[in-house]
Order: structure tokens, then sequence, then C-alpha cells
């Protein structure tokens, strides 16, 4: 086959190719993909969404990292301690819960901002490596095995972080939802420097 003609047939099968994908996306527009679109919070009462807050601790050796999740659903709350960077469960308690109590809880977090994003962030989605000797909080609502969102902030300043949300006031909320939760978590250090005997 002649030059000529090998590069008539690129270019007979790339206008082939363009004719195609203007055929089957829109006239070339392509849509906008923007992630999953998230309902208000509240919205997720009578699903099987859940909601979880992590309290990471310093940056430390894997063997004294330590890490405390709580989870709610509609039908469960749970507290878990997490041993290291590659977190495995070392201790962990569950609670029924209800729908009306779970309806009533996202709407309480909702107010404190547990979806809000900050304004231009300058850090990363992961918060590995923020805030090494503070704490990183991290927020995730997740539904289906699969994350709707996932932010995260610190005790380094509010610009530390993908959140927006008040901090304090999650965290608190997240708590009570476990009953006992001090005397649970009370020999957690998520600052040791040595291991405990």
């Amino acid at each position: 086959m002649s030059l000529g003609r090998l590069v008539a047939a690129f270019v007979g099968l790339f206008i082939f190719i363009v004719i195609l994908i203007m055929l089957f996306s829109g006239g070339g527009k392509k849509p906008v993909i923007t992630g999953v679109q998230l309902k208000p919070l509240p919205d997720y009462a009578e699903t099987n969404a859940t909601v979880s807050f992590t309290t990471q601790g310093i940056v430390n050796g894997d063997e004294m990292h330590r890490a405390i999740r709580i989870t709610v659903s509609a039908n469960q709350r749970q507290l878990d301690v997490l041993q290291g960077y590659n977190p495995r469960v070392i201790s962990s308690k569950t609670f029924v819960n209800n729908q009306e109590a779970y309806s009533v809880f996202l709407k309480s977090i909702n107010n404190y901002g547990f979806l809000a994003k900050a304004k231009n962030p300058k850090v990363g989605a992961d918060p590995a490596g923020y805030c090494p000797l503070g704490f990183r909080y991290v927020y995730d609502l997740s539904q289906d095995g699969a994350d709707l969102s996932h932010l995260w902030s610190s005790n380094c300043g509010k610009a530390i972080g993908t959140s927006n949300a008040s901090t304090s006031n999650v965290s608190t909320l997240f708590q009570r939802q476990i009953p006992d939760y001090s005397t649970l978590v009370s020999k957690v250090n998520l600052s040791a420097t040595t291991i405990s005997q």
C-alpha cells in the first residue's frame, strides 16, 4: 500500500470516529461530570446511608497510632477504636438505633455543617500528613458501599481541612450517640509516644 493511500485511510478513519463521537455525545458537547449529586443530609434518614465521624491521633509509630470512629445509621450506632495506618479494629461496641432517632440526629449534625465544604481549601482531599502533631477529623457519608461525601478538618486551624463544619459540635453530637462514651475510650491515647503496658 502506498504512503498516500495509508494517509488517506487514517484520515478517513479519524473523520469516521469524530462523526461517531458527535452523533453519540449530542453534537460534540460533553456532559459535565460533577460527581454524585448530594441530597440534603436529613433526606437520607429513610435510606441505608451511614454517617461517620473519625478522630485520628497524632502521627506516630504504626503500633502506637490510634483513631476513634463513630458510625451511625438508621438501625445501629457503633464505636470502633482503630490501630495503625492500615487500620484494624481493636475494640468495638454496637448499640441499636431507630429511624426516628436517626432522622433527628441527621438534622442536628446538618445544622452544624456536616456536609459543608471549606471555601477554596489549600489542602488535599486526603488528610494524611496534614496537622501531624495534632488531630484530624473525618466526616463521611456513605451509601451502598460508596462514599457520597468525604471531608476533613483538624485542630491545626480552620484553614487546614476541606470541611467547614463546626467540629466541636459535630464531635459532641456523635459522642452522645454512644452510652458511656468517655468510659469506653478512657484508655485510648491519641497522642501516644510510647507503647502502653
